[in-house]
């Protein structure tokens, strides 16, 4: 819900700060205007879901799993994730892990190995839909109609956060999941 929020007003604030800046204030360069961002808005969501769609169909799970040295969270890393107080509100960004059938907001079961895979797996995933997402969102200057950079920038950069947030809550979260993965892979062998 929050990022609906956090979409619609950053929207709104792009509309009119375009049309005061544009010193025509007529209601039809109002309109214009914002049909040219909310085209760039529903561009950048559609591309961001076209590529989470095709990263998680396209690349093989075992690029993903557990012991990959991409994926590994460093003690520093974390501590970064504590000091910007992630706890506070990693539960405020949203969770899409139904769209492949696996949630991961809440851990079920710390004790079975094959799930803590799964968990990391899927985290893993996640962090590079979203830094795609994060990274390749500019691509919508490329849409005519929101090709202005007073509009594909300010989505640009409202995706780029709103992307960047749960690569955050991942990364801080896989963390803990590869010490508990780690504890039940020596405790079986």
């Amino acid at each position: 819900m929050l990022y609906i929020l956090v979409i619609s007003i950053a929207t709104v604030i792009i509309i009119l700060a375009n049309f005061f800046a544009s010193g025509n204030l007529e209601l039809i360069n109002l309109l214009y205007l914002s049909i040219d961002t909310v085209v760039g808005v529903i561009a950048v969501i559609a591309w961001d879901g076209l590529m989470a769609f095709l990263i998680r169909r396209a690349l093989p799970m075992s690029w993903f799993g557990p012991g990959k040295k991409l994926f590994q969270v460093s003690k520093k890393e974390k501590k970064f994730y504590q000091d910007i107080k992630i706890k506070s509100w990693k539960d405020k960004v949203p969770e899409l892990g139904g769209f492949t059938s696996f949630h991961k907001n809440e851990l079920s079961s710390a004790n079975d190995a094959e799930y803590l895979k799964r968990f990391i797996t899927e985290s893993n995933y996640g962090v590079i839909i979203h830094l795609e997402n994060a990274l390749l969102g500019f691509l919508i200057f490329l849409i005519p109609l929101c090709s202005a950079p007073s509009i594909w920038i300010p989505i640009f950069a409202v995706n780029f956060v709103l992307s960047m947030l749960p690569v955050f809550v991942l990364r801080y979260v896989t963390y803990t999941l590869n010490r508990l993965y780690e504890k039940q892979i020596k405790q079986k062998n």
